[in-house]
């Protein structure tokens, strides 16, 4: 018994010694896309993933050009650690779910990602889609919105409390675990008030979360807080329990009528992965005093329970859906005593100026007048100020620029109206000062600014004003009436005489005659084309193989034999004159043969097709064999077309 009890003690130690030594070893980083599958249908759905291991600082993705696909989903976010021959790794996941929109070849490019500073991308993949099954395929959830979907990674406080304990309540867990919150800094404001609404999922669970309801905001001018993306979290405490805390939205709220609103609530879809304790059946072997230890409740974390004794661990994915409670806001309207005329519905705090570009003109020019409104508040909302002109300007309607604060809280930043005045006439004049006036809900009264009259002296132009028309009684006299027959009405002349009449005869004529012309000139140019395409095939087909010869240099293999492929096949469809989607190495045995070109031509030919073919679905060929298939290439494009001109 002692001698078992000093066995089991010596591999438990080792195996603790073997684990902390290679999660101090440096990990290699990598990152790789994969696909669920390279040859699919065109109504089939696939998913592609591309994933980061042993990142350091990784501080952007940008993901490939979907442009051939469609996002039924994504992306969809993973992290956490994975265990592998021994060595733990860390890791990130982005996915989505595509499906193809053509028939055909598509190589989708690599991410791109910025990791400790550089800039990394990930291998190219090849898709080839062919035509669909007409099975109806199960469609797609909705791509989720708000925030990127968050799995834990093992160990620490979030994988204790994911282990299901026999007999525990699911529900019960999961409700207290996982649930969301809704901050306001205040549900007791004026109309027009800034009111900064916060929504944050609360998790103690490793789970899988997307978006599928965010509020309509009802009754508020809403304006969202840029957030991190992917979004960080950040740790809180409720109760004194320690929570995982993701932002999942940022509003800043301006009420724009007065009375009870309310705050729609956020909804929640969760996958969330709990771990069930599996105890192993058959166990009948003596006590041993040392496993009391080893089974102490510090001792039971996931990780080594899932690497030590894997056959006792099994994994849960339940489905939860949540939502945040519904937020009462009172909005009380501003005070009807004391509001000044000027005032139109501006709230917060603010600073006004205002300025005119010049000072003495003519009225051959034009005066503009800036007023800027700055300050802190509902500055998207803010209403023109009212400008007072004299009767020798006119008034056009301003021009209205905005520069806001990116991401302030409380809301900041500047309203530009530029007024243009035309001076009418010559002389003094004075436009009076600019008012504007503001409710400022911390004082809770009202402010105006005021700014200073403009003196403004205007010179006669060259454009003399024109007096307009007096229509008085007495200035007008109306035109004499005529009662007989006017002179343009005693003429007349028969159609038939007309120049138009033989015109418009013709006019079938000429139009018969142009869609003849168009139609001849169509199919000649067709005829051309079919023509200058046979006899330029060689030319086309040697350019792609430079293009491949350029792939084979940079070391892109798929790239290469897709462009030879291409070359081959082009070559053949323009020569021999077969449309591109009758191409068979049947009928190209048929035609080669119909023009007595037998023997080695057509062997070397058949060779480099299936080779290419074979290439594109084994990845990872040797450069020597490249360089071999391209030279083989060209030579079998020359042949042919020495033989073909014989």
């Amino acid at each position: 018994m002692m001698y078992r009890f000093c066995i089991r003690k010596c591999i438990y130690a080792i195996l603790i010694c073997i684990g902390s030594v290679a999660c101090a070893q440096a990990q290699e980083f990598r990152f790789t896309t994969t696909v669920s599958n390279n040859a699919v249908t065109l109504d089939e759905p696939f998913q592609i993933q591309f994933m980061l291991e042993n990142g350091v600082n990784i501080t952007s993705f940008t993901p490939p050009s979907f442009k051939d696909f469609e996002v039924l989903q994504g992306p969809s976010q993973m992290q956490g650690q994975s265990i592998f021959n021994g060595k733990r790794s860390e890791y990130i996941a982005l996915s989505y779910l595509l499906q193809p929109k053509h028939v055909g070849s598509f190589t989708i490019a690599g991410a791109q990602a910025r990791v400790n500073g550089n800039l990394v991308k990930s291998n190219p993949v090849l898709i080839e889609v062919r035509k669909g099954s007409g099975q109806q395929q199960q469609q797609a959830a909705p791509p989720s919105s708000g925030f990127p979907p968050h799995r834990g990674s093992p160990g620490g406080n979030e994988d204790m409390e994911g282990i299901l304990k026999k007999g525990e309540d699911i529900n019960e867990k999961l409700k207290k675990n996982i649930f969301l919150k809704v901050e306001v800094d205040k549900t007791n404001l004026y109309e027009g008030e800034q009111l900064t609404a916060t929504y944050k999922l609360f998790t103690r669970l490793p789970t899988n979360s997307s978006v599928t309801k965010v509020p309509a905001f009802k009754g508020f001018s809403a304006k969202d807080i840029e957030l991190p993306n992917p979004p960080q979290a950040t740790e809180e405490r409720v109760n004194g329990v320690p929570y995982k805390v993701f932002t999942i939205r940022k509003t800043l709220l301006f009420p724009l009528q007065s009375g009870t609103l309310e705050l729609d609530p956020v909804e929640v879809d969760n996958q969330v992965r709990l771990v069930k304790m599996v105890s192993k059946k058959g166990n009948n072997r003596a006590r041993d005093p040392f496993e009391d230890f080893f089974n102490d409740p510090a001792f039971r974390d996931p990780f080594f329970d899932d690497f030590f004794n894997r056959p006792e661990v099994e994994y849960q994915d339940v489905p939860y859906k949540i939502q945040s409670n519904p937020i009462k806001i009172t909005v009380k309207p501003v005070p009807v005593d004391g509001r000044p005329l000027s005032y139109n519905g501006a709230v917060g705090y603010f600073n006004m100026t205002a300025v005119v570009d010049k000072k003495k003109l003519s009225t051959d020019d034009a005066l503009t007048l800036k007023v800027t409104v700055s300050g802190q508040g509902n500055v998207n909302l803010l209403n023109s100020p009212k400008v007072e002109t004299p009767t020798g300007f006119e008034k056009y309607d301003p021009k209205v620029t905005d520069d806001i604060e990116k991401n302030s809280n409380p809301l900041s930043g500047s309203r530009t109206f530029e007024y243009v005045l035309m001076p009418q006439e010559a002389g003094g004049h004075t436009i009076p000062a600019v008012e504007f006036s503001y409710f400022d809900p911390a004082a809770n009264s009202y402010k105006t600014l005021r700014s200073q009259p403009f003196n403004i002296q205007i010179e006669q132009g060259k454009h003399i004003k024109q007096d307009k028309q007096d229509f008085s009684a007495g200035k007008n006299e109306l035109v004499k009436n005529e009662t007989g027959i006017l002179d343009w009405t005693k003429n007349h002349s028969w159609f038939i005489l007309s120049p138009w009449f033989y015109v418009l005869l013709l006019l079938p004529l000429l139009i018969a005659a142009g869609i003849i012309f168009y139609k001849r000139r169509k199919d000649y140019n067709t005829t051309n084309a079919a023509v200058l395409k046979h006899r330029y095939a060689n030319k086309v087909a040697l350019k792609r193989l430079e293009l491949a010869a350029r792939y084979l240099k940079e070391g892109k293999d798929k790239a290469f034999y897709e462009e030879t492929s291409r070359a081959v096949w082009g070559y053949l469809s323009s020569k021999l004159k077969i449309p591109m989607a009758d191409l068979s190495k049947q009928l190209i045995q048929d035609k080669l043969s119909a023009r007595h070109i037998n023997g080695s031509n057509t062997h070397d030919l058949f060779n480099l097709i299936d080779n290419c073919e074979v290439a594109l679905y084994a990845p990872g060929q040797d450069n020597r064999k490249m360089q071999g298939t391209y030279e083989q290439a060209v030579s079998i494009i020359t042949n042919l077309e020495d033989a073909l001109k014989n």
